[in-house]
């Protein structure tokens, strides 16, 4: 079987197995998918029809290049004129396109491909070796006559075309470079265009040419460099075309040799157009063997044919013929040693197909090399048959090279690993696919058997219908993670529409139906009586379901679907134990899994209707949208707590509702957008969203002055002292409570800006913010200045009128100074020292008070306040820029009580180790004893001093130093000089008590009753009860058989008792009512304090009219106190 034959069938098994998976898919698969069975009838045609159609794509796209690079010339390319120049590359292809022209135009194209029909040999060999001579006088059967002109040197190829072949006459210095750059290039040219035209088969055979007078010549270096200069062509050609072709080696000018001549002229003349030399039948044959076989064979034949000659030797006939034996046998040693170094192996080159060796001569010589005798014949030695029998019969000897084979073995190895890995990639997919459903299904199959039978109520089938929902969910989410092809197994999305068939059907008439049927009773049911909260809810719900309702129509997906606002299941008409949110999530899986578009449309008219009658009976009003945005979204309160901290809640805390809020504002917006998307009339909401907006605008600056007129209340939540120094270390800052607080209401009101006359206290807010803009919170303010665009469009007019030239230059100034004073009193939070010295600068006198930054920053508050105020203004602003200064006033008094309570125990405690007696007590109260030096050092400037109330604290900075009662009585005793004479004291006294009304703080929401003093003697108790209206009693005291006194005070439900403890009892309650008043505070009662504190109690003054107390005081002769206070202020810690 030819090769031809085998390449062919090889073709057609490898397209049968590339076309069987079609056939597969066509009647395999197809069956098994939903697409009609014609689909899968025709895709094997449709294939084949791509297949074909891309071939011919190819060889159009293939002809019309070589079209292009192909001249119109039909008849044989010539040589170039003698002296014209003309570039070796395109004269190279200018030979190629004319020959390839030939051929496409002859009657080849009737047998095939005309560049496939004939063989093509190449002829290669140096310059002057009788190549192309040998071709003209081949006498070849040729149509045409150029092949008959003159023998003038190749300048690059010549096409000779032949009736059994094509000849490529190559020029000599393609096999000896004459210039290597060049050559080389051309060379390599000519390689490409056989690779490219003749790419299945690009070359049949090369004729090597070996003149026989460089054989003769012997110079063995001389032929075995040609040698080597020709087998290095022979690998580049058998690398680049991929193919080993048959090589034959023609030795020419044989007439050369001594004796040829003569030898052949006594030849019949048609056998020398038979072939001289030998051909190497087996192609494994070697080298050697077939040198030897060459060599034995010719000289064989040689020597039998002169024999022959012998025995009809003709008179005359020269004896040269009989030495051609000898001669050819001579050429044996250069031509072995030319053949092993063209044709030997190596490990560098490839070994070359070495086919025959044969002699021939084109030109035979006149007279020998020898004899000089005149050759009696012309005619051209062993060439026709060579050309016309020889090589047309070895046409199909050629075979891939030995990189080409690994190339192709590479290639059909990757190709069948790329065929077995995707079969076994559509085995594993197939396969993976499979399982995908089984696995699919079988969790359907648990979904289905674990879900709960509908009960018919909603507590208990709104959950059941939301895990249902969760499941389906799940195997969607499953089927929607299918990454590889389903192969028509599509069983598990069968599985997924039935579930979802089933949930809607199921939501719809055990759930959905009834609902519904609520929900219009209770809209019916509505009148302008009907509670905001359950007419909002229901008016939500049908406004939000009619949206998600259209929306489905216009054909928005689930996620799109599910970012607009859900209905939520009205509270109201569920049991309390029902999930209301459930509903919105149910219910869009309901609609996104329905198929029945005209069910929706009439779900939508039904809703709109419904929604339409809700809207008539109480909708035009809108105010229910208030208290629906407080109880939907509670988190949305502005508190005290956001801006002061402090741990300790406050009863009725102020605070702003959610729906007087930015958030608030913004959730009314889009519920009124809402509605009128739901609405079928639009435009209704228009004339009552416009009255609306109008109230709810006066509603919330009302809100928020009255949030911030009682804003300074945050205090009271603060924990002393550790949350009192983290706001008092911020309040001067950005991060402080009132300056947050202005930035935070000039952000939320910024969307009511734009419509109506502004508050003139939201007006000053803003001023003011500009002013700090102009100083060094500029910054800050420019932070703020975004969020208050609203405002800032409609104030900067009034600000730059009302603060330009001198005027702004001054209140910038103002502004600064306020800013500078509390940020100079801020450090007060990290030192007790240092605000023990800014309360001593407040406390002194008018000359140093002016240098108090607290004194200054209320100064600046004041002069700011006086600036910005406006002609209907009131005190909102003031009260907010003042709170600051106030916070640290009372910080400031607190922390210096504590830092005089610490002084205190550091200098006069300490020096007395707890003793009380009289010694001590006349150390410490000398004239320059530790107490006094105490009060010069540091309580001085706090106290003061009048002969109607003695010692009492001195107030400034909103208030006075918190000292306790028991100091007050301390140093009014240490500053008397007099030690009572040593009169013998009485046995009793008479005392007469008058009761006055007892008072507290103005702001407290509940006054004392009333008051009880009980005196305890061994003859009975002694009581005046005083109920706010006069009574009067005289009480007889004695120190020898009276006790305790208990003092009760009435507030509320609440009864505050102080005991003044032993036989002294009595004599220390005078003490404690110097002209018969005293101050109690909640301090004086810590069990009572928190329940005074919730009373708003303060503090309670209790009076008494006292007459012959004196006598008491004279007749016991003492003037040193019963002992040194241990706590002289109030101290937080």
């Amino acid at each position: 079987m030819k090769k031809e034959t085998i390449l062919i069938c090889c073709k057609y098994v490898l397209f049968a197995s590339a076309f069987c998976p079609f056939l597969v898919i066509a009647f395999v698969m197809f069956p098994l998918l939903t697409w009609s069975w014609r689909i899968g009838a025709f895709l094997p045609f449709f294939a084949l029809a791509l297949w074909g159609t891309l071939v011919l794509i190819k060889k159009g796209v293939l002809l019309a290049r070589g079209r292009r690079q192909a001249p119109a010339a039909v008849n044989p390319p010539q040589p170039g004129k003698e002296g014209e120049a003309q570039d070796p590359l395109a004269d190279l292809q200018q030979h190629w396109a004319g020959g390839l022209e030939i051929l496409r135009r002859s009657h080849l194209s009737r047998e095939g491909n005309p560049l496939y029909v004939l063989p093509w040999f190449l002829v290669l060999g140096e310059a002057g070796s009788g190549k192309s001579a040998a071709l003209k006088d081949a006498r070849l059967c040729s149509p045409f006559p150029g092949t008959e002109q003159g023998t003038a040197p190749t300048s690059s190829c010549r096409w000779v075309f032949y009736d059994q072949g094509v000849l490529l006459d190559t020029a000599g210095r393609y096999a000896v470079p004459a210039a290597a750059e060049r050559d080389d290039a051309e060379w390599r040219r000519l390689l490409w265009l056989l690779k490219k035209y003749r790419h299945e088969d690009p070359l049949n055979g090369v004729i090597l040419t070996l003149p026989a007078d460089k054989l003769a010549r012997g110079a063995q270096e001389e032929l075995e460099n040609y040698a080597r200069a020709l087998r290095a062509r022979i690998d580049e050609m058998i690398r680049l075309l991929g193919i080993n072709f048959p090589v034959y080696l023609l030795i020419t000018k044989s007439d050369l040799i001594e004796g040829m001549e003569p030898f052949c002229a006594a030849l019949p003349a048609s056998t020398l157009n038979q072939p001289m030399g030998l051909a190497k039948e087996e192609l494994s044959t070697g080298l050697s063997l077939f040198m030897e076989r060459f060599s034995l064979g010719l000289d064989e034949a040689l020597r039998r044919l002169r024999l022959i000659l012998l025995q009809h030797r003709e008179a005359g006939a020269g004896a040269a013929s009989l030495l051609l034996p000898d001669r050819i046998r001579g050429l044996y040693a250069p031509l072995n040693a030319f053949v092993q170094a063209a044709f030997g192996a190596n490990h560098y080159q490839e070994t070359p197909l070495l086919r025959g060796i044969y002699f021939c001569s084109a030109n035979p010589a006149k007279t020998p090399l020898a004899s000089g005798e005149p050759s009696p014949s012309a005619h051209p030695l062993f060439l026709h048959e060579f050309f016309e029998k020889v090589l047309p019969g070895d046409r199909g000897l050629w075979a891939p090279g030995a990189q080409a084979l690994k190339r192709q073995r590479v290639v059909l190895n990757w190709a069948l690993t790329g065929w077995g890995l995707t079969g076994l990639a559509l085995c594993l997919m197939l396969s993976y696919s499979f399982a995908k459903n089984i696995r699919v299904i079988r969790d359907a199959s648990q979904l289905v058997s674990r879900t709960q039978e509908l009960q018919g109520t909603v507590p208990i089938d709104l959950p059941a219908m939301g895990r249902l929902s969760g499941m389906i969910s799940e195997v969607e989410q499953q089927n929607r993670e299918w990454w590889v092809p389903r192969f028509g197994l599509n069983r598990s999305k069968e599985i997924e529409l039935e579930l979802k068939a089933r949930f809607c059907s199921g939501f719809r008439d055990r759930f959905l139906v009834f609902f519904d049927r609520s929900l219009a009773d209770t809209v019916s049911s509505f009148s302008p009586s009907t509670p905001d909260q359950l007419f909002g809810t229901c008016v939500m719900h049908l406004s939000r379901r009619c949206n998600l309702l259209k929306a489905r129509l216009e054909g928005e997906n689930s996620q799109l679907l599910a970012s607009r606002p859900l209905p939520d299941y009205p509270l109201i008409l569920l049991p309390q134990q029902a999930g209301g949110p459930a509903f919105g999530n149910l219910y869009l899986d309901y609609l996104n899994w329905r198929a029945d578009r005209e069910g929706i449309n009439k779900e939508l008219e039904w809703l709109q209707l419904l929604l339409k009658q809700a809207y008539l009976v109480k909708g035009s009003d809108l105010s229910w949208l208030l208290e629906f945005v407080d109880r939907l979204h509670p988190e949305a309160a502005i508190t005290l707590q956001q801006f002061w901290g402090g741990s300790r809640p406050l009863p009725q805390e102020p605070a702003i509702p959610p729906s007087l809020t930015a958030k608030g504002s913004e959730r009314i917006r889009s519920m009124l957008a809402q509605i009128a998307a739901a609405h079928p009339e639009p435009g209704i909401l228009a004339r009552e969203k416009g009255e609306f907006e109008a109230r709810y605008r006066a509603a919330c600056f009302t809100a928020w002055q009255r949030f911030a007129w009682e804003f300074p209340k945050g205090d009271q939540r603060l924990v002393a002292p550790k949350e009192w120094r983290y706001v008092a270390a911020n309040m001067a800052s950005d991060k402080g409570p009132y300056l947050s607080f202005m930035r935070r209401a000039l952000a939320e009101l910024q969307p009511l800006a734009g419509a109506g006359h502004l508050p003139p206290w939201v007006m000053q807010m803003y001023r003011f913010q500009l002013l700090r803009a102009a100083g060094p919170a500029a910054g800050v303010a420019a932070s703020m200045a975004p969020a208050a665009d609203g405002v800032a469009g409609r104030l900067q007019r009034l600000a730059t009128r009302k603060g330009s030239g001198p005027d702004g230059v001054q209140g910038a100034d103002v502004t600064r100074e306020y800013l500078d004073a509390l940020a100079r009193v801020a450090p007060v939070a990290k030192s007790r020292s240092l605000a023990l010295q800014m309360a001593r600068e407040a406390f002194a006198n008018t000359q140093e008070q002016s240098k108090s930054p607290l004194f200054l920053a209320a100064d600046a508050a004041q002069r700011l306040n006086a600036l910005l105020i406006q002609a209907d203004g009131d005190d909102t602003f003031l009260r907010l820029v003042s709170g600051p200064i106030a916070f640290y006033g009372t910080f400031v008094r607190m922390e210096t009580a504590c830092e005089l309570q610490a002084q205190w125990e550091e200098k006069v405690l300490k020096e007395v180790q707890g003793a009380n007696d009289a010694q001590t007590l006349q150390y410490l109260l000398g004239k320059d004893g530790p107490v006094w030096r105490y009060v010069g050092q540091f309580a001085d400037p706090f106290l003061g001093w009048s002969p109607g109330r003695g010692y009492y604290a001195r107030s400034a900075l909103g208030g006075a130093v918190p000292f306790s009662t028991e100091f007050y009585a301390f140093l009014a005793k240490g500053a008397k000089t007099k030690i009572a004479a040593s009169a013998p004291s009485r046995g009793s006294y008479q005392v007469t008590i008058k009761g006055l009304p007892t008072d507290a703080n103005a702001e407290a929401r509940v006054k004392p009753q009333g008051t009880r003093l009980e005196l305890q003697c061994a003859a009975g108790s002694q009581v005046i009860s005083n109920m706010n209206y006069p009574v009067s009693r005289p009480f007889v005291w004695s120190p020898d058989s009276c006790g305790d006194v208990l003092f009760h005070i009435d507030i509320g439900d609440t009864v505050l008792t102080r005991r003044y403890s032993g036989t002294r009892g009595f004599a220390a309650f005078l003490k404690d009512f110097p002209g018969g008043r005293h101050t109690f505070y909640p301090s004086h009662f810590p069990a009572e304090r928190e329940a005074l504190e919730k009373m708003g109690v303060r503090f309670i003054r209790v009076n008494y009219q006292i007459f012959g107390a004196g006598d008491i005081f004279e007749g016991q002769g003492e003037t040193l106190p019963g002992r040194v206070p241990q706590k002289v202020a109030e101290c937080w810690d």
